[in-house]
Parts: C-alpha cells; sequence; structure tokens
C-alpha cells in the first residue's frame, strides 16, 4: 500500500512541477507559460500567478504571455497581460500596445485599434509593425491619413520602403490611381507577389498597360503559369497594339493553363475575340464574341450592349450588313440609355453601304439612314433642328442634282427651327447657312430669283463673305 500511495504521490508531484517549472523570469517562461495555455487546465489563473510574480517586471516577457492567450483567442487574459506589461515598463512598450491593438481589430473597432497602434509609435517611433497595423485599419477611415503615417515610418527609419505597402494600402481601398502612383515608385523586381499582382491591376485600370505589362512578366517569371499575370499580358499586349504578344500569352491562358486554376469569363472572351479581330482571324474572333455573350450578366464589368455594338462591327468590316444591322438593333434594344450618338451609328451603317451599293439597294439604304433621323426627332426633340438637317443631307443623295428637291421640306424646318433664334451655337449657324442655301439654289432652279436672292440676303448676315450668296446676290 505504502508502495502505491508513492507512487501516486510521484506523479502528482511530476505534474505539478511541470505546471511550475522555470518561473525564474528568463525566457524559459515563456514555453512554460505557452504549454500551461495549450493545455487549457481548469486551474489556469492559479497556474499563472507564480509566473507573473516572478516576471511582473519583465515587459518582454508579460507581453509575450499576452500574445500567447492571443493566439488561443483568449483575449481577456491577452489584454490583462498587456497592461501589466505596461505597467512594467511605464507605458514604454510598444509591442503592448500593438497586442492591444490587434485585440481592438479583431473586434473590429478600427478607431480603437489605431489609437493603440498610434501609442505603440509614440513608444516606440522606429517600430515598422505599429506604423504598418495602424495603415492597415486607420485606411478604412482615411486611407490617406493611413499613407502619411507610413511616412513617418519612413522619416524615422529611411532604411524601410513603404511605397509599395502604401500602393497596397490605397488598393484595398479602392483608389487605384494613388495605388499605381505608390507602386510606381517602386522597381517590378523588388515587389513580392501580391504586390506585383496589384501593380499589374492598378496599371491595367490606369490604362498604364505598359507598366501593367512588365509587373505580369516579372510575375511569371517566379510562377510561370499564373493565370492573372498571363490574363493581365494578354490584354496589355492588346492595348498596346503588339497582337502577335496577345496571341501568344491568349494561347498559353486557354491552352497551357490547368483548367483547375481559371474559370474563363465573359471578359476573357471578349478581348479573345478583339485579338482574333485585329489579327483578322474572323472565325474565331466571331466564336469568342458568342461566348461572351452566353457567359455575360447584370453584375459583368463588360456589357452586353458593349459586346453586341462591337459584334456588329466587326460584321460591317466583313460587309455583311444583315448581321451588322441585327446586332446593332439588339445593342439598341438592350441599353438602358440609348442616346443620340447611338442612334446615329446605326444611320452610319446604312450610309456605309449605300455609298457602295447598286442603284436598286441606295436608295433603300439611305432612306432607312434617313428613317433613323426621324426617330431621333421624334425621342429628343430638343435635337429636331439637328435631326432635320442630317435627314436632308442623306435625303440629297438619293435625288441628282436636286431633281426632284426631295430634302426641301427637311431643310425648310431647319430654317424655320433656326432662323429666328437668337442664340444660335456655331454648329446652328452652320446648319442654318447650308440649309439656306439649298434652298437659295433650287429658288436658282426654279428661276426664282428674287426668291434666291432673299435667301442669299439671310446667308450673308451669317456669313458675310459666302461667295455662292454673293454671285445670287449680283444676278440681274
Amino acid at each position: 500500500m505504502k508502495a502505491i500511495k508513492y507512487l501516486v504521490m510521484g506523479v502528482l508531484t511530476l505534474g505539478f512541477s511541470a505546471s511550475v517549472m522555470a518561473q525564474d523570469g528568463t525566457k524559459a517562461d515563456i514555453d512554460a507559460v505557452k504549454k500551461i495555455i495549450s493545455s487549457k487546465p481548469a486551474d489556469l489563473d492559479k497556474q499563472m500567478k507564480p509566473f507573473y510574480k516572478e516576471n511582473k517586471k519583465n515587459a518582454e516577457n508579460l507581453v509575450a504571455f499576452a500574445r500567447a492567450f492571443f493566439e488561443v483567442k483568449d483575449t481577456a487574459n491577452a489584454k490583462k497581460y498587456a497592461n501589466y506589461a505596461l505597467t512594467a515598463s511605464k507605458n514604454k512598450c510598444a509591442p503592448a500596445y500593438i497586442l492591444l491593438g490587434d485585440i481592438e481589430a479583431l473586434f473590429d473597432n478600427g478607431g480603437a485599434a489605431a489609437a493603440q497602434y498610434d501609442q505603440a509609435v509614440y513608444a516606440d517611433p522606429k517600430n515598422y509593425e505599429a506604423y504598418y497595423k495602424y495603415a492597415l485599419v486607420y485606411r478604412k477611415i482615411d486611407p490617406r491619413g493611413a499613407a502619411r503615417k507610413l511616412d513617418e515610418l519612413k522619416a524615422n527609419r529611411p532604411d524601410v520602403s513603404v511605397e509599395a505597402i502604401k500602393g497596397h494600402i490605397f488598393m484595398i481601398a479602392g483608389d487605384r490611381k494613388a495605388a499605381y502612383e505608390e507602386f510606381k515608385k517602386v522597381p517590378v523586381s523588388q515587389l513580392d507577389k501580391g504586390y506585383l499582382n496589384e501593380f499589374a491591376r492598378a496599371s491595367y485600370f490606369g490604362g498604364h498597360f505598359e507598366d501593367a505589362l512588365a509587373a505580369c512578366e516579372e510575375g511569371l517569371k517566379a510562377r510561370p503559369n499564373n493565370p492573372t499575370f498571363t490574363r493581365l499580358a494578354m490584354f496589355s499586349n492588346y492595348e498596346l497594339k503588339n497582337y502577335d504578344g496577345a496571341k501568344k500569352y491568349l494561347s498559353k491562358y486557354f491552352n497551357e493553363i490547368d483548367k483547375d486554376s481559371v474559370t474563363y469569363s465573359e471578359y476573357d472572351h471578349y478581348y479573345a475575340a478583339l485579338i482574333h479581330e485585329a489579327l483578322e482571324d474572323k472565325a474565331n474572333a466571331k466564336e469568342s464574341y458568342h461566348k461572351a455573350l452566353e457567359l455575360v450578366s447584370d453584375s459583368s464589368m463588360i456589357k452586353r450592349w458593349d459586346i453586341l455594338k462591337t459584334l456588329s462591327t466587326s460584321h460591317k468590316k466583313d460587309g455583311d450588313l444583315e448581321n451588322a444591322i441585327k446586332y446593332y438593333q439588339e445593342f439598341l434594344a438592350c441599353k438602358p440609355e440609348v442616346k443620340v450618338d447611338d442612334y446615329e451609328t446605326l444611320a452610319d451603317i446604312y450610309t456605309s453601304f449605300a455609298s457602295e451599293a447598286d442603284e436598286a439597294a441606295k436608295k433603300s439604304l439611305y432612306t432607312k439612314a434617313a428613317d433613323v433621323y426621324t426617330t431621333i426627332a421624334e425621342k429628343y426633340p430638343v435635337q429636331k433642328a439637328y435631326a432635320a438637317y442630317k435627314r436632308a443631307e442623306i435625303i440629297n443623295k438619293t435625288d441628282k442634282d436636286m431633281a426632284g428637291r426631295l430634302a426641301k421640306d427637311d431643310y425648310q424646318q431647319v430654317v424655320d427651327l433656326l432662323g429666328d433664334k437668337a442664340d444660335r451655337s456655331k454648329s446652328e449657324n452652320t446648319m442654318l447657312k447650308y440649309s439656306l442655301h439649298y434652298l437659295m439654289f433650287g429658288a436658282y432652279l426654279d428661276k426664282n430669283i428674287p426668291g434666291a436672292k432673299a435667301f442669299a440676303e439671310k446667308i450673308l448676315t451669317i456669313d458675310p463673305e459666302y461667295k455662292p450668296a454673293l454671285e445670287i446676290q449680283n444676278l440681274k
């Protein structure tokens, strides 16, 4: 019995000793405390008391204890021991303030976290981590204020590069322009993968395609099959009109990269179509446009109407009037806000084909183009004079030598709308002058010299040096 009793007592003593070994105020205490915390004992406070007693003046160890508690999400004890560290250091322990900031950040208290990190900076003006974490939480409140904090770090630590960090801060805040400006200050060879990715995106979406390509190519050195860098390299080459380079990355992106690591989007297929188009690979271009249309949705970065408009233009280049019109009308039907320019492009499609059509088709195409301007006048009453003028120009193309005076009514409408307008713009004066010219010349052809002179007089009030009007005025 005694043997068993002493054996049990020995085991208990061994367990007790393991829990309290060290306790000498040295770094060994940190490992001992970590073991206690990880074992989650019921008497945690009791086991921690001797460690606190031996380390109550050792701020470095106390903050290490606090950090160990934080790692297991025991924020109450983490906060308590961080404050012990501040007491021991007379409030000069930057790591303790940083930990208190981390606790606030964990609960999404950005302002309170920033205040603690700021205290860490005050305690140690050269502490990189304090500035960095301040900037990360404060960027939600004031991105430029966060960047200024990093400038303070640079002033106190000239050896530290802050530009890439500032670029990262601005990217998180959604300010790509400011992010680009900061990343641009750092050679791409000095940027890690994450920063290269952000620099590439900030450059591409900011229209700095050479920089985007440089960032992508640098990133691909370490990760040759990275889909993001390959994709942006393809886009950037296209924007730089380096179509052979774009084709190389297009082939790699769609054929060489592991299919499990990439999901092809409507934007990818749209760019593929543009690249094929530039390389005059018409069949693949059309196929890619249609794949983009299959994938596009209301939330897509590229819009359905943009794809349809570009597809229409592609068919126009191919001389395919039917599909050029078809896809353009689909574009007009789905675009939320159709503008005058959008309708004018439809009229331009008709007129471009009319200019090369045989006589049988020419008049029909010009008539359809003119009808577009009738629609513009109906939908946008403020553009009535302009629509009448453009309609008259087109109709006049179907009336050889003004034989039928087919454009007369539309030109007369321009005169009626603008003739008495007091504050005409330069473009309105131009439309009025040439409308009067048509009417003047029509009167001349009809041998109505007084009528022609009356129109000439009105023209000369707009342009006193207009030679055709001067010639009519001098007729006997």
